[in-house]
């Protein structure tokens, strides 16, 4: 699919995209992440994220195909959300884009995504989250914190408290891109409602959940560690946007506001996940979004759970 085309539309070899679609389910002790998706790109050229690719380093990574790259050496990116359930408590991590925001990306822009209908048929609705985390601030991370009610963005998750670093609060109101307002549609009416909270981006939420900062993609960037019965899983965010940034942690992506930290914390980050063996969600990682990271020379590569 090439940017801008809508989710839903079919392949050309007439395969749904919804087929590939289907989110999936783990469990990490006793507590279960599941993944709900949004929309997916494909066969992306892989310059359009990483400036310094090219469609040659990623054809050198045979291990990509065909979840994460097609053999041309395009490239797959998903929008997805992630529901940590744990004994009746239910968390949301980094809930996409949304519908009918106003986007400079035009593949984000003024779109209709089924995101709802696909989170009840994983069996939740919107008053069953208890706790929204963003791991930052960017369109693609929480716009479905809120919704249009007339002519007002009002909030989705209206018994969930939603977890903002002081950071990247005040990164999203100073860097936002021409055209759009993700700070006014999607954070200030949480605010309103009172609905937010200020947190460390080193915080223990309870429930096993521990933040870590990661930054680099955005000054208060944070990871999210879940640990259940002796087990850990991590969800990136956005320090990892692909898995070929395993084998390739020197890429910079389009909008890392910091490089070179981004690209201290990818090391860092990546060498935890290796030597805990801890599941790794990516965020943005299409078709098996979840899986470890092996030692391959001298980087790294998904293995996909």
């Amino acid at each position: 699919m090439t940017p801008g085309t809508r989710p839903d539309d079919p392949q050309p070899d007439g395969e749904p995209v919804d087929a590939r679609l289907a989110g999936g389910r783990w469990t990490i002790g006793a507590t279960t992440v599941t993944a709900v998706v949004e929309h997916q790109i494909e066969h992306i050229p892989p310059e359009f994220f990483f400036a310094e690719a090219t469609r040659e380093a990623v054809q050198r990574q045979d291990w990509l195909v065909p979840d994460y790259a097609d053999a041309a050496g395009g490239i797959s990116l998903r929008v997805q959300a992630f529901v940590i359930e744990v004994d009746g408590f239910v968390a949301l991590v980094d809930p996409c884009v949304g519908n009918a925001k106003v986007r400079a990306l035009p593949f984000w822009h003024d779109q209709n995504w089924p995101f709802l209908e696909r989170l009840a048929g994983a069996g939740f609705s919107p008053a069953d989250v208890d706790l929204v985390v963003h791991t930052h601030l960017h369109a693609d991370h929480v716009g479905w914190d809120t919704h249009r009610q007339d002519d007002r963005w009002v909030p989705t998750f209206t018994a969930a408290r939603h977890l903002y670093t002081a950071a990247d609060l005040a990164y999203c109101q100073s860097a936002a891109m021409e055209g759009e307002d993700v700070y006014g549609d999607s954070i200030a009416p949480i605010l309103a409602a009172g609905l937010a909270d200020t947190v460390a981006s080193d915080a223990e939420l309870g429930h096993g959940l521990v933040l870590e900062p990661s930054p680099g993609h955005t000054p208060g960037h944070t990871s999210l560690w879940v640990e259940s019965q002796g087990e850990r899983a991590l969800i990136t965010g956005d320090f990892l946007h692909h898995p070929v940034q395993l084998a390739e942690p020197g890429w910079a992506e389009i909008a890392d506001a910091d490089i070179e930290e981004a690209r201290r914390t990818r090391r860092r980050m990546i060498e935890r996940a290796a030597h805990t063996g801890a599941l790794v969600f990516g965020t943005h990682f299409a078709g098996r979004p979840a899986g470890r990271v092996i030692v391959d020379g001298d980087h790294w590569r998904f293995q996909p759970a």
